[in-house]
């Protein structure tokens, strides 16, 4: 017969468990300061590297949509010029061509350029001629200094230039309507761009450069780079601008 052997079991060692014990202690009261400097780093360092991505992402996102709001404008002005004989009531006011993105003048005490759109019912949505990239609130849709529905007792601009070629009267009740451009002549030229009446027209939005419709409804992006050296001396709002102004359009037709 087999005999059964006893097996002496060693002694728990009781440095080793000592030990971990320690280390259990160490974890369970939290992180050391050394680690939370690390992990803290770590954060900060994928912050710098996320944000500006994110930023650009962005970015990216509002510009797409101001092209897209771009394009129903032009459904806009082409709905007006099918009831008008084509003409549309695209130029600029008062001797200046900066001031060519107006709703409603209160000189004038009347709806001007734009606002002949509001006044036969053809902006449904405003916010189409808007920028969404854009912080300055004298270019945003119904801020406290452009408040929306438009008014003759104050001054009201849209979001957008409109190719500031032809004078328009602000009463064009008593002239002939011919006055107003024609909607089929400018079918590969430039017509309504992001607002760059002066350099900071461009910082409040999306900075390195512009977004362009053309008269055949198309539109795409043109680079500041491009035409930043007639931008340059544009540094008020003054008809002295008027020819830099005037080039900027004629170079945008060629992009």
């Amino acid at each position: 017969m087999m005999k059964c052997v006893k097996r002496k079991l060693a002694p728990p060692d009781r440095k080793r468990g000592d030990g971990c014990a320690r280390r259990y202690r160490r974890y369970a009261g939290g992180f050391t300061l050394v680690e939370l400097i690390v992990v803290v780093g770590i954060v900060a360092l994928l912050t710098a590297i996320l944000l500006p991505a994110m930023s650009h992402a962005r970015e990216t996102a509002r510009r797409t949509a101001c092209l897209s709001n771009l394009r129903q404008v032009h459904l806009c002005f082409y709905f007006y010029a099918q009831s008008n004989q084509d003409r549309v009531p695209i130029g600029y006011r008062g001797g200046n061509r900066q001031w060519d993105s107006m709703v409603s003048s209160n000189t004038a005490r009347r709806l001007v350029l734009y606002g002949l759109l509001y006044q036969a019912g053809y902006m449904k949505d405003p916010r189409i001629f808007y920028c969404p990239s854009e912080i300055d609130p004298q270019s945003m849709y119904n801020s406290s200094t452009n408040p929306w529905p438009p008014v003759t007792s104050k001054q009201i601009y849209a979001g957008y230039a409109g190719r500031a070629e032809t004078l328009l009267p602000d009463d064009l009740s008593t002239i002939a309507p011919g006055v107003m451009p024609k909607l089929i002549n400018f079918q590969d030229k430039a017509i309504l761009a992001d607002l760059f009446h002066m350099p900071r027209r461009l910082d409040t939005r999306h900075t390195d450069g512009v977004n362009v419709l053309f008269g055949d409804g198309s539109a795409h992006w043109v680079p500041r780079k491009n035409f930043d050296d007639l931008l340059a001396p544009c540094v008020s709002i003054s008809a002295t601008w008027n020819s830099y102004q005037w080039a900027i359009w004629q170079k945008l037709d060629s992009q």
